[in-house]
């Protein structure tokens, strides 16, 4: 296409212009897709796992709910209750992609990294990989949520 010289620099424009919009465009997106992620994680689950290194198994409930720009976990395992403040955040590496990472309000410092997808009636379902801070694992402690969101109250609790 054959631009008259006196119009590039509005050609010029228009293309600086939409290098602008698409390099802002992906961060209003992660934005807009933490908040989406965030609210479809909040609610009650029932979870399984077991500790870091072959450790016991166990079972029990928990309970997501949105804070402002985080989320709150509440977690009860054997009678024992255990908080901890998780945030969307992109992993690194790879760099790509979103997780939930909870850090453990009380006790040892422990990090739980999460991924998210739905189950087969479009609750949220987290698998889990987690750890003390700082300590050599052989193999990290996994930790799988299921929403109890679509089952009646009561129903199946393992707790």
């Amino acid at each position: 296409m054959w631009v008259p010289a006196h119009h590039w620099h509005r050609v010029a424009l228009a293309v600086a212009a939409a290098i602008v919009a698409l390099a802002v465009g992906p961060a209003i997106a992660d934005e807009s897709d933490a908040s989406d992620l965030m609210s479809f994680v909040a609610g009650d689950y029932a979870l399984v796992g077991r500790g870091p290194d072959g450790g016991a198994s166990y079972a029990g409930t928990a309970k997501i709910a949105e804070d402002g720009d985080h989320l709150s976990l509440e977690r009860r395992v054997g009678g024992r209750t255990v908080r901890a403040t998780g945030r969307v955040e992109v992993p690194s590496p790879p760099g790509e992609g979103q997780v939930l990472r909870f850090r453990w309000d009380d006790g040892p410092a422990i990090t739980m990294t999460c991924l998210v997808a739905g189950d087969l009636d479009n609750y949220a379902r987290l698998t889990c990989l987690w750890g003390a801070d700082g300590q050599a694992l052989k193999e990290p402690g996994l930790e799988a949520m299921f929403s109890t969101g679509a089952r009646p109250e009561g129903a199946g609790s393992p707790d």
